[in-house]
């Protein structure tokens, strides 16, 4: 029996949940059953390839932030729109009256995994580390206010911080959310702390601590006793690399593995087994393809209307994900759980004779082009081969580009990179809608199609300064809208979530914060 996360429905409206996500689809509603549960034992994950960097200052990638997760605590979530504080660092963070200044406080007691103290001299350390240019945290413009000022961090006593900024930064609390502690005493006078060997044996402060690696075989971690937040259900969790996932889902048929996030590929596969539940829960993840303006004639604002008028976004989706009951088709860079989220945009969609005039328009007769995307997902193949075929409808040759994960990966990681014109990607960046700055802003780590727009940046620095209200509300509508009409990014779809785990264990609803945040302390055996 497959079961939808109550998160889904007791947080909000089921109605809209339902309809909203699953696409109309008639679907069975279940809590969790009410089980006895067993402290002790021990679950294992799949994760489809080995961590790149457990220090969570340098996550880049999914796999290493599904582990980073069980060994570091952030110093608080954003779960529906709220501050949360159960697994976090934090008692407290309080911004000033014009958001210049926030307090941050923490909880009392706390503890890295080898006995020190957590104090606010590492909030210090960790936002200096992340504002250090010599060591290229990919995550330093979250310490930046909007007019390019960095923060100032102060320690007022053990447990007390302040981080400053020169100009209104409405938009820091989504930021410190993805923003995490490290130790300063490990790290203090590393010079290179993203490539240290400190990495490889990773002092943390979330539920469990660091046992073991095996690269391509087993990442192992230990619950941590004095865990804040109470002693965890588990006595250890094994994270295990499957990369293939035919051999993961025999993997959890045969009971070698417990659990594992699966595609709508594989639903109907998982679905049928005994003894498996499969949570739905909305992923956050946007789906898109990127448009390199480093090409030419990509830089031609009606080449890439042209390219978005040829694709029919609502077939795409259902050639991809078997149906829009796994995901959804989408127009706005912003997922529609994000604040100042509109789909009230103009449609660039199913007009060939319109993309056909726009080419034309742009003296565009004939057009070869690369489109570069990521093995790891058979939903990528799947865009991929579409959209290579409906282009060719207006003269555009597609050059299929697919580099597995990691290559892929570093790739994308050259700012001003040529060795694509399309990309497809993705991104889970929560409910702050000043975040989705990084997907596209000029020069930003996370600028696949290389745009460079002064209007747009000075919109982006205007979102993160104006208070909150309807001001700020039509700045980021604004930005929706001259994305959209731009095409810059051809946002795809947003796809739900499925989570697979053996019925021999529970605690998924509190497990899944939102999104892709987690809390391990939460899962437990089931007597």
């Amino acid at each position: 029996m497959n079961r939808i996360s109550r998160r889904d429905f007791l947080r909000g409206s089921a109605a809209a949940a339902v309809t909203g996500l699953f696409g109309g689809m008639t679907v069975p509603v279940f809590a969790e059953e009410a089980a006895e549960i067993t402290d002790g034992g021990s679950i294992t994950i799949r994760v489809s390839a080995d961590p790149l960097n457990i220090n969570p200052l340098y996550v880049t990638d999914l796999n290493s932030f599904t582990i980073m997760q069980a060994l570091y605590s952030p110093f608080f979530e954003i779960v529906d729109g709220e501050v949360y504080y159960g697994n976090g660092l934090l008692e407290s963070v309080e911004a000033n009256d014009d958001s210049t200044q926030f307090t941050l406080t923490l909880k009392e007691g706390l503890t890295w995994h080898d006995g020190e103290p957590i104090t606010a001299d590492d909030i210090v350390f960790s936002m200096t580390t992340l504002l250090d240019e010599e060591q290229a945290v990919p995550y330093s413009t979250y310490g930046y206010d909007g007019d390019g000022n960095a923060a100032v961090t102060e320690a007022v006593d053990e447990r007390v911080a302040t981080i400053t900024f020169q100009a209104s930064n409405t938009g820091f609390l989504g930021s410190l959310s993805q923003i995490y502690c490290i130790p300063q005493h490990i790290y203090d006078g590393v010079s290179n702390i993203g490539e240290s060997e400190l990495n490889y044996e990773p002092v943390g402060s979330g539920p469990y601590q660091f046992v073991s690696y095996s690269s391509g075989q087993t990442y192992i971690v230990e619950r941590f006793d004095g865990y804040f937040a109470g002693t965890p259900h588990l006595d250890q969790v094994v994270f295990m690399i499957i990369k293939d996932t035919n051999t993961a889902i025999a993997a959890l048929q045969s009971g070698e593995i417990d659990a594992l996030t699966i595609s709508s590929e594989d639903y109907e596969t998982v679905n049928a087994l005994d003894g498996v539940t499969i949570y739905h829960y909305n992923s956050g993840q946007v789906n898109a393809m990127g448009l390199n303006m480093l090409n030419e004639d990509l830089a031609k604002t009606e080449v890439r209307q042209a390219i978005a008028y040829a694709l029919n976004k609502e077939e795409l989706v259902t050639f991809a994900y078997v149906s829009t009951e796994y995901a959804t088709p989408a127009y706005s860079i912003l997922t529609p759980d994000t604040l100042y989220y509109t789909d009230d945009l103009t449609l660039y969609d199913n007009d060939l004779e319109k993309a056909k005039e726009l080419m034309e328009e742009a003296g565009v007769s004939s057009l070869s082009l690369s489109l570069l995307y990521s093995t790891s997902a058979d939903e990528m193949e799947k865009e991929a081969i579409y959209i290579q075929s409906m282009l060719a409808q207006i003269g555009i040759t597609v050059t299929l580009q697919p580099q597995e994960d990691s290559v892929f990966k570093n790739t994308l990681q050259e700012i001003g990179s040529t060795a694509y014109d399309l990309v497809l990607e993705n991104w889970e960046l929560g409910a702050e809608p000043s975040l989705y700055a990084d997907i596209i802003t000029s020069g930003s780590r996370s600028n696949h199609s290389n745009v460079s727009d002064e209007e747009l940046d000075a919109l982006w620095a205007q979102g993160l300064a104006t208070p909150d209200g309807e001001e700020r509300e039509s700045i980021y509508h604004e930005i929706q809208e001259l994305i959209n009409d731009q095409q810059y990014i051809y946002t795809i779809s947003y796809s739900n979530g499925f989570y697979a785990m053996s019925n021999a264990f529970g605690g998924f609803d509190d497990f899944l914060l939102q999104t892709i945040y987690l809390d391990y302390s939460q899962l437990y055996a089931v007597q």
